[in-house]
């Protein structure tokens, strides 16, 4: 017969001891009338202890609270995706953070690591330094490191896991670097020789300063050329970044560009190429099309691409935008409103309001140039 394991009291209440194959000590104590059994979850006696200690003042204190079950950390994420869709957050940010949460999960697996319980800030250590090594930037890394501590710090207010052991662990900002955008002269260079509707597309980038993804999802309706307005709407399963809806007026060289585009209704207002899949190209651009387009243009220009060589991307329009449009003295007020820029918080954000008729006005008075000379654009023609 075995032995029964070595008891050791602790306190007035608890008594350790370790238990079956693994020996992990746990606590035997009574509270409430009811018997409890409690994982200190270590092999180490003198650790035991102080866990044990801490375990028997709250129950002098009759502040014990009995500890949550275990909870898988792939059950975890799953209900924490939910919640977020609950909560109504963009699409891109939920599959954003499934993905950082996934690879945390999947990699904390090959550690056999597999409940919340068992994750501590040496495990965090070591995930940060496997994305590192995968060759995540830091700003990468510090959003990934951002999205799991805002995740654990959920699953201890749900009572998920008793203890937040990474709630103190630091994670520093990395300081952005300045990105320049390129200069007038170099977009007119790119769109010289961009063919006709890969011209209107980085035309419109660079002169209305939206995203690659809201030009992906720009509708036929959102533009009106009678009126010079460009509505950037945030719709179910399609959200703008804040989520917010804006307009930007249409420049008269933008505008004199867009009307060589075919009037005839449809779906999104510019169109992917047509495809074995979209034989009448009704589907909406590959923004990573886009930029790879726009990388080869930079390449036959001999300009400057990427972001590893310190170059440009089809984002670097938007920079372009915003330093053109600072440096024409449009007041940055107006500037974030056509960009959608919503981190400012001062009261002044509140209080002031662009109408329409100004905005016009100053969209008039950047000096972006005359049209250049164009044929007449469809959505059928292929980009070089």
């Amino acid at each position: 017969m075995n032995e029964p394991s070595p008891r050791t009291r602790v306190g007035n209440r608890v008594t350790i001891y370790p238990r079956g194959k693994t020996q992990i000590y746990v606590a035997d104590f009574w509270h409430d009338g009811k018997h409890h059994r409690q994982s200190l979850e270590t092999r180490n006696l003198k650790v035991a202890t102080q866990k044990a200690v801490k375990l028997d003042a709250q129950l002098a204190a009759d502040a014990f609270q009995s500890p949550p079950p275990p909870t898988a950390i792939e059950q975890a994420v799953a209900d924490y995706i939910a919640f977020l869709r609950v909560e109504g957050r963009a699409r891109r940010t939920i599959v954003r953070y499934q993905c950082e949460l996934s690879n945390l999960r999947d990699f904390l697996k090959s550690l056999h690591v597999t409940r919340l319980s068992q994750i501590t800030p040496t495990h965090f250590d070591k995930f940060r330094a496997h994305c590192k090594g995968m060759g995540h930037g830091p700003r990468t890394l510090w959003h990934e490191s951002v999205v799991v501590k805002q995740w654990f710090k959920w699953c201890h207010r749900r009572r998920l896991v008793a203890e937040n052991t990474i709630a103190d662990y630091k994670i520093t900002k990395p300081v952005l670097e300045p990105r320049e955008g390129p200069s007038l002269e170099q977009i007119n260079q790119v769109l010289e020789i961009a063919p006709n509707l890969r011209k209107l597309e980085l035309a419109t980038l660079a002169f209305t300063g939206m995203r690659s993804g809201e030009l992906q999802r720009l509708r036929f309706e959102d533009v009106d050329l009678k009126h010079g307005w460009i509505k950037i709407v945030s719709r179910d399963g399609a959200e703008t970044k804040t989520r917010r809806s804006r307009m930007v007026p249409i420049h008269p060289r933008l505008l004199a560009m867009l009307e060589t585009l075919p009037k005839k209704k449809r779906v999104w207002f510019f169109s992917a190429q047509p495809s074995e899949r979209y034989p009448d190209g009704s589907h909406w651009i590959n923004p990573k099309r886009l930029n790879d387009d726009f990388s080869k243009f930079l390449v036959r220009l001999k300009l400057p691409v990427g972001r590893k060589a310190m170059g440009f991307t089809v984002h670097s329009l938007r920079h372009f935008f915003e330093t053109f449009c600072v440096n024409a003295g449009i007041p940055q007020r107006v500037i974030d409103a056509w960009l959608g820029h919503s981190s400012d918080r001062s009261m002044a954000s509140i209080y002031y309001k662009l109408s329409e008729a100004d905005s016009q006005a100053f969209m008039l008075k950047v000096p972006f140039g005359s049209a250049l000379k164009i044929s007449s654009a469809t959505n059928c023609e292929a980009a070089s």
